[in-house]
């Protein structure tokens, strides 16, 4: 009877140092897609925040827009808008004027609007948007809607007068500079949107 006395192979271990690196590789794929996938839900978040602000400081322009063509005297709260009447340097009640001809103050590199909203304005000012508040244009009443979601803070906003005297004529016209700043859900995000309207 013949014997085979060939010793058997050693392992090398090759599959086990292979199936390793291919379970190293993996992982990586794993955690990364995992961050790749928190960043892009943390982005979309601050979206969604930022969309929200720029919501309500669109009803902020809009509610500042009826805000100066309220013509009924029953509406006061805040009081009708008439030229540029009640408005002041000073922004008392969020309505800003500098004089005829005037530009409005502001700071070597710093934006108008931030000068008038921090440097400019007496305690009670700027404007609140207030829910529910009603004003009437020519017998038609605008009711200040609710807010895109109860977490939001209230927009609020300054009304600078401009007025502008026709050429050959005395009579004015005028032009309002409505700012808006809005706040979204966290805290650092802040939108301001700005116009120019004549009623």
């Amino acid at each position: 009877m013949k014997m085979n006395l060939l010793l058997p192979h050693k392992q090398q271990g090759a599959v086990f140092i292979t199936g390793l690196v291919f379970l190293v590789a993996i992982s990586l794929l794993g955690v990364t897609a995992m961050k790749t996938s928190t960043l892009e839900e943390r982005m979309a978040g601050n979206l969604r925040d930022r969309n929200l602000a720029l919501q309500a400081a669109e009803l902020g322009l809009r509610y500042a827009e009826q805000h100066i063509r309220d013509n009924d005297p029953g509406t006061n709260v805040p009081n009708p808008i008439d030229g540029v009447t009640d408005f002041d340097a000073a922004c008392t009640n969020g309505l800003c004027y500098y004089g005829a001809g005037n530009s409005a103050p502001g700071e070597p590199g710093a934006a108008i609007t931030d000068y008038a909203w921090t440097t400019n304005c007496t305690p009670d000012c700027p404007v609140t948007y207030t829910v529910g508040n009603t004003f009437i244009t020519n017998g038609f009443p605008y009711i200040a809607p609710a807010l895109p979601t109860g977490v939001l803070a209230p927009p609020t906003y300054l009304i600078e007068g401009i007025q502008k005297n026709t050429p050959g004529s005395s009579s004015a016209r005028y032009y309002y500079r409505i700012t808006v700043r809005a706040q979204g859900a966290q805290l650092g995000t802040v939108v301001r949107l700005q116009e120019i309207f004549r009623p």
